[in-house]
């Protein structure tokens, strides 16, 4: 977890701590009239866990706060579990954040993610990667090479042990071109390659499928916890359990008509012959 995201955690514990102080209720005597156990009272007062909104629902209720201050602890949960991120507050240019991306990635053990525009950063050779950040980046010459660099650095993490990755692509995003057709056919060589490691599953959804849902943006779901969404210039951070049930359904339907090991390589060579 991040630092700002750590940090709002403890503020939001430390409040309903001093809330259920200044009532004069035990944690232990809380828990039993709100129906949780005891250390899930701790967790939350210590910033280790994020409630649910019934959960804080029920805590405030056992607690007797008064309608105003209840909706005030609501809206403020409803600020953590919903986190807009600038970009520009991890310094805001391509290189950091890559770094940003690369401490969370490694922090997580499996990531599931789903990608209707271009191929993902994890999976760009070098030249790709320079031909997606000179379209969506703002960045110098020598800002474009470092973030470049960057981003390959954290494909590293593609043979650790410990991660999983899954991946599922459309067909339109291996199409859109980024550069001259020897550019596009390394990329999809590439893809076809790295299909082939133990820990990444890699589909893609033909053009020939017939959709059960419709995706309107590409997402990322990180340890099943939370989803994050990203902008052009920002990113959304979902860890609401309705929002998480909802993109993880998604996801999954979305596999059900894809393509995955020879037949993705198949589609793979194909597309890059059409080429």
């Amino acid at each position: 977890m991040d630092d700002y995201r750590s940090r709002q955690l403890h503020q939001f514990g430390e409040r309903m701590r001093g809330l259920r102080e200044v009532a004069g209720i035990s944690g232990k005597r809380l828990a039993a009239a709100a129906g949780v156990t005891q250390p899930t009272i701790s967790k939350i007062e210590t910033g280790k866990m994020l409630p649910s909104v019934d959960m804080v629902s029920r805590l405030a209720e056992a607690i007797g706060l008064d309608s105003e201050v209840q909706e005030d602890v609501l809206d403020e949960l409803a600020r953590i579990t919903t986190d807009i991120a600038s970009w520009r507050r991890s310094g805001g240019r391509g290189e950091a954040k890559q770094a940003m991306l690369a401490e969370r990635e490694r922090a997580t053990a499996i990531r599931r993610s789903f990608h209707p525009a271009v191929v993902p950063g994890l999976l760009q050779t070098a030249e790709y990667a320079r031909q997606v950040c000179a379209r969506s980046m703002f960045l110098t010459e020598e800002e474009m090479i470092r973030a470049v660099a960057a981003r390959m650095e954290r494909q590293t993490l593609l043979y650790a042990t410990g991660h999983h990755f899954e991946f599922l692509i459309t067909e339109a995003a291996l199409r859109v071109k980024l550069g001259p057709v020897e550019i596009m056919r390394a990329q999809l060589d590439r893809l076809a390659n790295i299909s082939t490691l133990t820990n990444v599953r890699l589909g893609i959804v033909p053009w020939s499928a017939e959709l059960p849902r419709i995706a309107l943006h590409g997402f990322a779901i990180f340890d099943g916890e939370r989803v994050v969404i990203e902008t052009y210039t920002s990113e959304l951070t979902l860890t609401d359990p309705r929002d998480m049930e909802t993109y993880t359904q998604l996801l999954n339907d979305l596999s059900t008509v894809a393509l995955y090991g020879e037949d993705a390589r198949t589609l793979l060579r194909d597309t890059a012959a059409a080429l």
